[in-house]
């Protein structure tokens, strides 16, 4: 790579940035070589940031050739001067100092200072950081719009130049913008905000402070790279009207019958095999939509003699919110008497690997988009959308979380269930995962079985 040329490394180990500056400028300039370090030991990382800091020197000579006044001091160059010799002295008819002597630099006035790149550089530079770490698509997609809005509000500002009040700009812009703007088709932030006002509709306070969560990540990644001193977005979450537990709600019993009435639920022998399980399994396993749209049918395993889902990253296509959500759920036998195994064992006699194989991957939401969209449109049918109606897939965990509550288990259980850490240091840290045997009776206490009546009988008179 060209910027790798501009490495050089020090007795510790540290990669510095080395660049002699062009004949054309060295009068404008009073430097013969500008020198800064690069802060790592890691080559990649050295030649990466190299690349960058590369891309604003040659700017900055643009600059001067074109006569355009320059501050050196914002790009945060550790600018040294030849101490005798240099070209210039040289092209002056001087005569030349030893080589040991011109290669002892010495300081120019200049004072180091941190560099800071534009928010848009330094985006492009935290979404590949992510990348490398392993976060998914859709996170990253989530990251990269709130930094893009923060770009809107502030402009393509350098990364510490964004200070406490143009934080708090944003704050105040943001809680002024519809959801799903990118949808609204508007194409500034006064039109959005028009349109939100339009609408008498604005991001809610949990929306706001994922904004809030996102950039303060983002600060704290820019922190650690030197790019600035502090996070100017601590600490401006706002505060919601409602209790977490009440942000999203549970199905009820009516609204169970409704989902499952036996007139509109899908066939379990449709085109389309995941409208028929999806709901169900949400229903009596609590896993995300995303966990179950994307199991193998290896992940249908026995343990402890037990038939279980196993939640887990066993594919190169598969990804869970956190490695700590990992889990055995035992299968109910309630999803055994509708015939859960029998689809499975038919799916392995037809030679599939996927539980689902009529789902196809998406790069930012997985398998689950399209069953997402679905269930979306389903739920608008049976009126569960916005105000208190707010229930959505994600409502079947609620669901399971508050039935087992009610009947007085454990909190560790019912999170081990679920795929939440809970508990103190000692469990949390030393502690096992809780076996399939102990997790059985929880299962089956999952019993919705009055308000699926309906669609049990439907079943069992067409055969489907």
């Amino acid at each position: 790579m060209r910027h790798n040329a501009y490495l050089e490394r020090s007795r510790h180990g540290i990669y510095y940035f080395r660049i002699r500056t062009p004949k054309s400028i060295h009068k404008a300039l009073s430097l013969i070589t500008i020198r800064r370090s690069l802060r790592t030991r890691c080559r990649r990382e050295a030649a990466k940031k190299a690349g960058l800091l590369l891309s604003q020197i040659e700017q900055l000579f643009d600059s001067i050739l074109m006569g355009k006044r320059v501050d050196l001091s914002a790009l945060g160059l550790n600018a040294h001067k030849a101490a005798v010799s240099n070209d210039l002295e040289q092209s002056e008819g001087q005569p030349k100092e030893s080589s040991q002597h011109s290669q002892n630099p010495v300081k120019t006035g200049l004072q180091p200072s941190t560099y800071s790149p534009k928010l848009s550089t330094a985006l492009t530079e935290y979404l590949k950081t992510l990348r490398l770490n392993g976060v998914s698509e859709k996170t990253i997609g989530d990251k990269r719009s709130v930094v893009e809005l923060l770009i809107k509000v502030v402009g393509d500002c350098r990364i510490n130049e964004v200070d406490r009040n143009a934080a708090k700009r944003f704050r105040d812009v943001a809680l002024q913008l519809p959801p799903r703007m990118n949808k609204l088709g508007v194409k500034t932030l006064e039109q959005a905000i028009e349109k939100a006002q339009e609408l008498d509709q604005t991001i809610t306070p949990t929306t706001y402070n994922n904004y809030i969560k996102y950039l303060t990540a983002f600060y704290s990644w820019a922190k650690l790279e030197g790019y600035c001193e502090g996070n100017p977005f601590e600490g401006l979450r706002v505060s919601t009207k409602n209790k977490v537990s009440e942000q999203r709600s549970r199905f009820y019993g009516e609204d169970l019958e409704a989902i499952f009435n036996p007139t509109i639920y899908p066939s379990r022998y449709n085109e389309k095999p995941y409208q028929y399980w999806l709901p169900l399994l949400g229903l009596y396993t609590g896993a995300r939509m995303g966990e179950l749209c994307q199991l193998y049918l290896d992940d249908i395993v026995q343990a402890d003699g037990i038939d279980c889902l196993h939640i887990r990253e066993g594919q190169p296509d598969q990804r869970l919110k956190k490695a700590t959500t990992e889990r055995l759920i035992p299968i109910s036998s309630r999803l055994k008497d509708m015939g859960f195994m029998v689809y499975v064992a038919q799916r392995r006699a037809l030679g599939d690997s996927r539980l689902f194989p009529e789902l196809s991957r998406h790069k930012r939401h997985g398998y689950s988009a399209i069953p997402s969209k679905w269930f979306a449109r389903f739920r608008e049918v049976l009126g569960f959308k916005g105000g208190e109606s707010k229930k959505d897939f994600h409502s079947f965990r609620h669901t399971v979380a508050d039935h087992l509550k009610q009947q007085g288990l454990p909190e560790s259980l019912v999170g081990s269930l679920l795929g939440h850490t809970t508990g103190g240091i000692t469990f949390s840290r030393y502690g096992k995962d809780f076996r399939p045997k102990t997790l059985v009776d929880v299962v089956e206490r999952l019993d919705f079985e009055v308000h699926l009546k309906g669609l049990r009988q439907r079943d069992e008179k067409t055969g489907h």
